[in-house]
């Protein structure tokens, strides 16, 4: 039976050594740049390559969490951070942004890519993308079930999986809500957790509503094992080292037990242990056996129960201030008037030294004991005296200094013979910058409207011309919609679902099967529907959203390698659209309500139970702002958007007139045909150049600040 790696986080250089030493296989952590946890500790790039160093000393590995969306300007930074790890040997680097995957796997080709959770992958067609990009491990997003899971291991990538801690509502990486909300990104580590604040239904009924109660899934290990999971992640960079210490320590236990048993064991204290650290509400599995239900939300109280100091103390007495010791052999010659030597080895290596020429004593001759009991004071390296052997010639000296020294340099040496099998160069050669010299559309950009409702279509077919109508799977299957559409003269656009998951791939690709070639093109929201849309379009036949993330080149250059355009980022401002190099080939999003969260959790079935006859239902914060919530009942995922529509009206016209971008895009998602009707009347006077009145509240989103 396979045994999992156990993997934990390390917030500060001192959770690394204390999750060693409680068991342990390896640790994520973060720099000071391009971490997820921008308000963790993080380490110094010296802490880490200590770190590493100890690691690999106790066959451990570590891996660099660089898992933000990453602009620009910042690439010129990444180089500082990862060359010396790199160097040093790190085992591995967790990714979001497609373009720095790209970039690591240029000028690292040795380097391990790991895709994080934030790249939200949800299927085989996920992986299948991620495995020709040079992705050695996938973390999937942690709304999948077992069955799901065991699907993604016959993809051959390895596969990672978050087992305990805390949960967000929204897939990972697609929430949108503390950067919209008040500028704080998650997607650039810097979320502020409004999902945490307390929300009314639409039934009048409030609580906390989008807060997950945290992951226990320490009964599920048997069953994970037997699925084949390679690593088992436990969540917590934010947290402290005895946090860290006490939950390595438990599922270590489990893990072993399972694996030289057959059979899991878990004491009633080691339950207890998990209970008493960083607890929020209560706790509960998670999806693997299960697809929502509101007893997976702490609506009640989002806070933590109280830490219990008793066992935090414990857990640092028994693990903090120490390391784990190596065994090395040690073999000693002194021979009058010849120079020192000391051989020291450890798992196979071994290191020799010489050191001062040995004298005639003169006084009190050197003793066995006295020497050997120098050669064990190993200090604080990584080792300790195993088998000592000595050859020593009789009345002889040697200062208790030399003695030291030959220990020292000896045990020096052979720690970096057992680190040498790590060491890499960096291969600066390799690197590749993306052009960025701005292209400006050749052509009169096109103008994309998104529908949800036949309502909608019918405002745009009597009120507007759109040079392309985008139709989700369910408008799509009106026949009369599609013949309307092609009536108008307009491209007709199938929207893939924004959430593709392995359990939905048959149902997709019945639709596709059914009406792909009734359909000018495909727009996709995510890795996995492209993937997919490759196997029925061809490239210059899809449209990547901005869900799918091209916050610089790099990654935008990657799109349009499998794309003809690509959406604008919503998490950039102006000034950074006008500078990607790409924009002939983007489309600007200027009006619409924007996802700020989908979700695997149904807000109705929470609030009042679902019974799938409504389609929208609306969750209002304490401030007084509503969000409506569109209900996908048919693959059971929610999206919540934004309380108001983006809408850039007043910017539309010197960006339309002096074709700043491929395209321009409207996305209509609750208003009724009244007010779409009201909404294009008013694009419609902006792209002719003349001012009307906006009659609905709107924001303009990043378009002028940004994002932090």
């Amino acid at each position: 039976m396979k045994k999992p790696e156990l993997l934990l986080p390390a917030g500060e250089s001192k959770s690394v050594y204390m999750a060693f030493n409680a068991g342990a296989d390896a640790v994520y952590l973060g720099a000071p740049l391009f971490s997820a946890r921008s308000y963790a500790k993080n380490l110094e790039t010296a802490e880490i390559i200590e770190a590493l160093d100890y690691a690999h000393l106790f066959g451990k590995k570590i891996y660099l969490a660089c898992n933000i969306l990453v602009r620009n300007e910042e690439f010129e930074l990444l180089p500082g951070i990862m060359d010396p790890l790199y160097e040093r040997g790190l085992d591995g680097v967790i990714v979001q942004d497609i373009g720095v995957l790209e970039y690591f796997g240029k000028r690292y080709p040795y380097l391990p890519l790991h895709a994080s959770t934030q790249m939200s992958i949800l299927s085989v067609e996920g992986c299948e993308w991620l495995k020709k990009h040079k992705v050695t491990r996938v973390v999937p997003g942690r709304e999948l079930s077992l069955e799901e899971i065991k699907a993604l291991k016959e993809t051959g990538l390895e596969v990672e999986c978050f087992i305990h801690g805390a949960m967000c509502y929204s897939y990972s990486g697609r929430c949108l809500l503390s950067s919209l909300a008040g500028g704080r990104s998650g997607n650039r580590g810097k979320c502020a957790g409004p999902c945490r604040q307390r929300y009314t239904a639409e039934n009048g009924k409030n609580g906390y509503f989008l807060s997950m109660k945290d992951m226990n899934s320490v009964d599920a290990i048997p069953e994970l094992i037997d699925a084949g999971v390679d690593s088992f992640k436990i969540e917590g960079r934010m947290k402290a080292p005895e946090y860290v210490a006490g939950t390595a320590e438990v599922y270590r236990k489990c893990i072993d037990s399972y694996v030289e048993s057959g059979q899991m064991h878990i004491s009633r204290q080691d339950r207890e242990m998990l209970d008493k650290l960083y607890i929020r509400s209560e706790r509960q599995e998670g999806y693997l056996h299960k697809h929502n239900g509101a007893d997976m939300v702490s609506i009640s109280s989002p806070a933590y129960s109280k830490v219990s100091e008793e066992c935090k103390q414990k857990l640092a007495e028994k693990y903090e201030g120490r390391k784990l010791k190596l065994t090395a052999d040690m073999k000693l010659v002194l021979r009058k008037n010849e120079e020192a030597g000391l051989v020291v080895s450890c798992k196979g290596k071994e290191a020799a030294v010489t050191g001062a020429v040995v004298q005639e004593a003169r006084k009190a001759p050197l003793s066995e004991e006295e020497t050997i009991s120098r050669l064990k004071k190993t200090g604080d390296t990584p080792f300790e005296a195993g088998r000592i052997e000595t050859d020593i010639d009789e009345g002889i000296f040697m200062p208790v200094s030399a003695i030291n020294e030959l220990r020292r340099k000896s045990l020096d040496r052979l720690a970096g013979e057992m680190l040498a099998a790590y060491m890499r160069k960096t291969e600066p050669e390799a690197d590749t910058e993306a052009e960025t010299e701005r292209s400006v559309s050749a052509k009169q950009p096109y103008i994309s409207v998104t529908l949800n409702t036949g309502e909608q279509l019918s405002a745009v077919l009597d009120n507007f011309r759109a040079d392309r109508l985008v139709l989700p799977f369910e408008l799509f299957e009106d026949k009369s919609a599609r013949d309307r559409i092609r009536q108008s003269g307009a491209e007709l656009y199938m929207a893939m679902p924004e959430i593709v998951r392995q359990k939905d791939i048959k149902y997709i690709k019945e639709m596709l099967d059914k009406y792909a070639n009734e359909a000018d093109g495909a727009v996709v929201s995510s890795i996995d529907a492209l993937n997919l849309a490759k196997k029925y379009f061809k490239r210059k036949q899809i449209h990547a959203d901005s869900s799918v993330y091209a916050m610089n080149d790099l990654s935008a250059g990657m799109i349009l390698e499998e794309c003809a355009s690509f959406g604008l980022c919503t998490e950039q401002n102006h000034k950074e659209y006008r500078e990607m190099a790409d924009a002939n080939l983007a489309e600007l999003n200027i009006y619409g309500r924007t996802p700020v969260m989908i979700s695997a959790g149904c807000v109705l079935m929470n609030t009042q139970g679902c019974d799938r006859k409504k389609d929208t239902t609306v969750l209002r914060d304490d401030s007084g702002r509503s969000f409506p919530v569109l209900l996908k009942h048919k693959m059971c995922y929610n999206i919540i958007l934004n309380c108001v529509p983006l809408s850039l009206h007043k910017e539309f016209f010197r960006a339309y007139a002096d074709r700043e971008y491929g395209g321009f895009g409207l996305r209509f998602t609750t208003e009724s045909k009244s007010e779409t009707v009201s909404v294009l009347r008013l694009f419609e006077e902006a792209m002719a150049g003349r001012s009307a009145e906006c009659t609905y509240d709107f924001t303009r989103g990043h378009y002028r600040r940004g994002a932090e």
